[in-house]
């Protein structure tokens, strides 16, 4: 897949390859993401809600390529990149919304690694819950190459990977394999 030569990479911060938590208008009704909403990277449920009965932590309004970042308990690595058509999908404050300017799936398969937690982990305040507000993991220096098609195919490549581990789990077990 990568036969032609990488090219170099460069440290940059998150803020400076994404923005983080845009605002945006709720929806009258909508799908509400709450941090159990999300295990691993696959979004396992979410609830109809309203805007007038909605939780208060019911903000960050999703845009197809946003990452959501699970800001409290963070070594549990419950992030979710939004890749769903719809307009309609709002995730708690719990996660740092973050809209990338470059690949989405490359940023994912960044911050989802044991350095990057072990990052968050020492900018974190708490033991029992350790949390990490949103300007502190924006600051966070992720390695991205510089040329741009190198970022996307690294990225489909996690797409692929991921999906591809999607179907294994989703296969009935059998004891006669």
């Amino acid at each position: 897949m990568f036969r032609e030569k990488t090219n170099a990479w460069e440290q940059r911060k998150l803020y400076e390859v994404a923005e983080f938590n845009p605002k945006a208008l709720l929806p009258d009704k909508f799908e509400y993401v709450d941090l159990e909403s999300v295990v691993g990277t696959d979004m396992v449920s979410h609830r109809p809600e309203t805007k007038k009965n909605a939780p208060s932590r019911a903000q960050r309004v999703a845009q197809r390529g946003d990452v959501f970042y699970q800001t409290v308990r963070p070594y549990q690595k419950n992030n979710y990149l939004f890749d769903l058509s719809y307009h309609n999908y709002v995730f708690s404050t719990g996660y740092a919304q973050i809209r990338p300017y470059i690949d989405s799936y490359f940023v994912l398969s960044r911050i989802q690694e044991k350095s990057f937690v072990a990052k968050v982990l020492n900018r974190s305040t708490g033991t029992s819950y350790p949390a990490i507000n949103s300007n502190d993991l924006a600051d966070i220096e992720i390695k991205i190459p510089k040329n741009v098609a190198e970022q996307r195919k690294i990225g489909s490549l996690f797409k692929r990977l991921d999906k591809l581990i999607t179907l294994h789990q989703r296969q009935p077990f059998s004891l006669n394999t």
